[in-house]
């Protein structure tokens, strides 16, 4: 079994945390979903953070996470902050396989999204 985390940065604006929710279930429910489970986590200023996600993903049973940065560019947190999250939940949970994705932002089809995106304007 596998599950995937989209950690977002979090935000004070509930709206937009809840937009992030509200993706990751459309991507739970997409036929071609090959996780088990699919949740978010966030960074800041939101809850869960990414500890508590991991946290309920191994009570679930789960023991290979993915976790794919919504950020669109590296900087400091996918750099820096990310990284030791991701070392500290290895080391909290050794028998656990993470991996973790580029950024969203480094999708090769990200130039086809943009265009697609504004496309119909």
């Amino acid at each position: 079994m596998k599950s995937l985390i989209l950690f977002a940065h979090g935000s004070r604006r509930q709206q937009s945390n809840t937009e992030v929710a509200i993706l990751t279930e459309k991507v739970l429910r997409r036929p071609d979903n090959p996780y088990d489970i699919v949740t978010c986590a966030f960074l800041e200023l939101a809850e869960p953070n990414l500890n508590d996600a991991i946290s309920g993903i191994i009570k679930a049973g789960i023991d290979n996470i993915t976790i794919l940065p919504y950020f669109l560019n590296s900087g400091s947190h996918v750099q820096r902050d990310i990284p030791a999250l991701i070392a500290q939940a290895r080391a909290d949970y050794p028998e656990c396989n993470f991996r973790l994705a580029d950024p969203i932002g480094m999708y090769e089809g990200m130039p086809e999204l943009i265009l697609h995106s504004v496309r119909n304007l």
